[in-house]
């Protein structure tokens, strides 16, 4: 057990073998610029984006921008990237080698060919493993470095046996991860929220899509993030992926350094067009910022407790705590799980106490738009605490919402993609479960909240047991009443009743209402009355929508069970087998 401890964190190249890969990496890389020395600005794009952010900075108040769609979060991404003069900082919990994550790392590549400096942090857990095109990007340019955070193994890719040996021997080491989600461009504009880089974050798979929500921040909140990224980059926790185990043996093997000639896809063709055009961009990432009040970053330390002793709010936990502890009127809360510590659930509690009449909103997702079915098994186990002894509205996402085209506006393409056959190489928890449909199943991946909608908060915080003690995360909170509404009145958007069940406790059986049930019929109640105390309603038509507390609510609402939307059986047993026999996972979900 002590040797596989030592091999998880250990197993380090000798100081011989660095020299080499050294080497290798210093002759191979290259070192010509596309844009000529005497070019301050570095070729770079023309940027109203960038011309505004210098003057939030100049003047000290952040400017403040909602991402909602994926669309327009890969836009501004690229558009950053094509703007930046000196640095491009990026961390990511994933990154995937499909069709948008090699887009974005062909413009941080043209960006560091232009005189960029660019840097590329991952959690080394579920990003790229290709070996040859890690090589490939390790190789390519003296301006264009990689590391990796908590390398299991000293290695890029983790096997099914390196997964079994770290659980085994180094429990918590193997489960810390890097869960930050940040890009820094020129200390001036960043992006801070939910997003991975992957198709499904942006609205290109053909197969499930999330709905998902980044902040850019424009101004003196930037420098912030650029420090927390050096904490980490400069972290004994991170790697240069050329001195990874099994990237090196690569590397000194000889092989090729060469990049193919990128050509991006045409599905991708109108993106990049949108983002060439300077009128759009300043109408879109430019004209709606808020000017906001005040905005503050925050972002755990590497390995998450592991802060020095004198290191201000080392623990962002602790301080979203405070934040939520201070509503009066109401918390709305959206987060693809709802699985609550004690701590939070004692934060609840005490506000429940203190003012009975307070509005707790929960928007969360159903069985049926999940991607992690070991995390919905423990909050179906729970919904009777969070929905009668906290007072939650809980409300669960639908997989084919009603308003998923202006959620998705690639939707039209995405289902002519679909229906001509283009496959996506994701895999996600519940494929196959739910009806087959011409669109792409949905799922909710945003972690927000507002509370009495003054104060807002966009991270990669899940409000979880692992986002505390586990993962480490960064996100910002904004300070003000007009930002803080907008993103409110998106939330709610996504709990009304063409987008979300309500989850409520099901009625005393032999209680009038019980009994008379509009719209169930035989097999539902079956199901309603054989799976706990909650179901998931929805809104009768042409009834008016009433929160589940309202005394007419089961008269505008009926039942359609624990798991509607999910025909496949065996699906539906195994959540609540995962719920009832895998409880003692709850620290980690």
């Amino acid at each position: 057990m002590l040797l596989l401890c030592a091999l998880l964190s250990g197993c380090q190249l000798s100081p011989a073998r660095v020299e080499r890969v050294d080497q290798a990496v210093e002759q191979a890389r290259e070192q010509a610029l596309s844009c000529p020395a005497t070019e301050r600005d570095r070729c770079s794009a023309n940027s109203p984006v960038m011309e505004m952010a210098a003057r939030a900075a100049g003047d000290g108040r952040n400017r403040v921008l909602l991402l909602e769609t994926g669309g327009e979060a890969l836009e501004l991404r690229v558009h950053l990237i094509r703007a930046a003069r000196d640095t491009i900082d990026l961390q990511n919990f994933i990154l995937r080698a499909d069709q948008t994550g090699t887009l974005v790392l062909n413009e941080l590549l043209d960006a560091a060919r232009r005189g960029v400096r660019v840097r590329l942090l991952l959690d080394q857990m579920f990003t790229v493993a290709d070996l040859d095109y890690l090589v490939k990007l390790t190789m390519a340019h003296v301006n264009f470095e990689i590391r990796f955070y908590n390398p299991s193994f000293h290695k890029a890719r983790t096997e099914k046996h390196d997964w079994i040996s770290g659980v085994a021997c180094c429990f918590r080491r193997f489960n810390q991860r890097m869960h930050n989600k940040l890009m820094v461009v020129d200390e001036l504009a960043g992006i801070v929220g939910g997003r991975n880089i992957a198709d499904r974050y942006f609205d290109f798979d053909t197969n499930y899509n999330f709905k998902d929500r980044d902040a850019a921040v424009y101004g003196p909140a930037a420098r912030d993030m650029r420090v927390s990224f050096d904490r980490f980059w400069k972290s004994p926790d991170t790697v240069p992926v050329q001195y990874l185990r099994d990237v090196a043996e690569e590397l000194l093997n000889g092989a090729d350094p060469s990049l193919e000639t990128y050509h991006p896809p045409l599905r991708l063709l109108p993106l990049l067009e949108r983002v060439a055009n300077t009128s759009h961009v300043r109408a879109r990432f430019v004209d709606p910022v808020y000017r906001v009040e005040r905005v503050e970053f925050f972002s755990d330390w590497p390995r998450k407790q592991a802060a020095p002793e004198n290191a201000p709010e080392k623990d962002i936990t602790r301080e979203l705590h405070d934040v939520l502890a201070a509503a009066h009127e109401s918390i709305v809360i959206q987060s693809p799980y709802l699985v609550l510590s004690p701590q939070a659930r004692d934060v609840f509690r005490e506000l429940r106490e203190r003012n009975p009449e307070i509005e707790l909103v929960f928007s969360t997702n159903s069985l049926a738009s999940t991607d992690a079915d070991t995390v919905y098994g423990n909050t179906h186990r729970h919904k009777k605490r969070y929905i009668d002894s906290l007072g939650f509205q809980m409300y669960e996402f639908k997989p084919f919402p009603a308003d998923a085209p202006e959620f998705f506006p690639r939707l039209p393409a995405l289902m002519e993609e679909k229906r001509a056959g283009l496959k996506s190489d994701s895999v996600v928890s519940g494929d196959g479960s739910t009806i087959d449909m011409p669109a792409p199943r949905a799922g909710l991946h945003s972690k927000s909240f507002v509370v009495d909608g003054k104060v807002a908060m966009i991270g990669s915080h899940n409000f979880d047991p692992r986002s505390e003690d586990f993962n480490t995360e960064n996100g910002l909170i904004v300070w003000d009443e007009a930002f803080a509404g907008r993103l409110e009145a998106v939330i709610r958007r996504d709990i009304e009743p063409g987008n979300s069940w309500v989850v409520a406790m099901k009625p005393d059986d032999g209680d009038p209402v019980a009994d008379d049930l509009p719209f169930i019929d035989e097999d539902t109640a079956a199901d309603y009355w054989s799976r706990g105390p909650t179901s998931a309603y929805e809104l009768i038509p042409g009834h008016e929508p009433l929160p589940p507390n309202h005394p007419d609510f089961y008269l505008h609402y009926y039942p359609v069970g624990s798991f509607p939307d999910v025909v496949r059986t065996r699906r539906q047993y195994l959540v609540l087998l995962l719920g009832s026999i895998f409880f003692f996972l709850e620290p980690i979900l």
